[in-house]
């Protein structure tokens, strides 16, 4: 019996542990979701960010002047915004990444794609090490699952995510993230040593 509650214990910890690790990503930090000046801007901004299941993006932007759209692959790189994979236009926007691979947003009002309004990221497990590289593999399966200010229907492998589920975010590297999840290792790794 003491195996099992031992066995149980251990797995919680693992699970928090991913569920601590999570990352809320401002797309666009300060700039936000907007036609950028820089047409590679969006994937600057990701470059050396490693996205992982259980992150959440956020893009905020103005109501009716911008959307997001999840796309494929040809779609992302041709700009083609007629059939996308889902389609939100109340912000903020927020993903929830729950598979891995290739993910692509654009924007579809006007030509903001064509002038770099559009973002590329490949999402790793969450236990994963490394970045992640902007741009890179195939067609995304769409697990993503958006929210647009209320709870919305999932999308294909997805769950809802009801609105304000996600407070303040943290961008990546942030020093009191990175704090708190050293804290949380030392817990981790004390509980684990106590259990086993």
């Amino acid at each position: 019996m003491a195996g099992v509650f031992k066995t149980v214990t251990f797995l919680v910890l693992v699970f928090a542990a991913v569920v601590v690790f999570a990352e809320d990503y401002d797309v666009g930090d300060d700039t936000e979701w907007t036609r950028p000046m820089d047409p590679e801007f969006y994937t600057t901004w990701a470059t050396g960010k490693t996205f992982r299941v259980g992150d959440e993006l956020e893009f905020d932007f103005a109501a009716g002047r911008h959307d997001v759209a999840v796309v494929s692959e040809a779609a992302f790189e041709n700009c083609e915004k007629e059939k996308p994979i889902s389609h939100m236009t109340v912000p903020p926007v927020k993903i929830m990444l729950n598979t891995t691979g290739p993910q692509y947003f654009i924007c579809t009002v006007g030509d903001h794609c064509r002038f770099g309004q559009k973002l590329s990221i490949t999402v790793v497990a969450a236990g994963a090490t490394g970045g992640a590289t902007p741009g890179a593999g195939a067609t995304p399966a769409p697990g993503s699952t958006p929210s647009t200010g209320g709870t919305t229907p999932p999308t294909a492998g997805g769950t809802t995510t009801p609105s304000g589920s996600s407070g303040t975010t943290t961008p990546a590297g942030n020093a009191a993230s990175s704090l708190g999840g050293a804290t949380f290792l030392v817990a981790f790794v004390s509980a684990v040593v106590a259990l086993f």
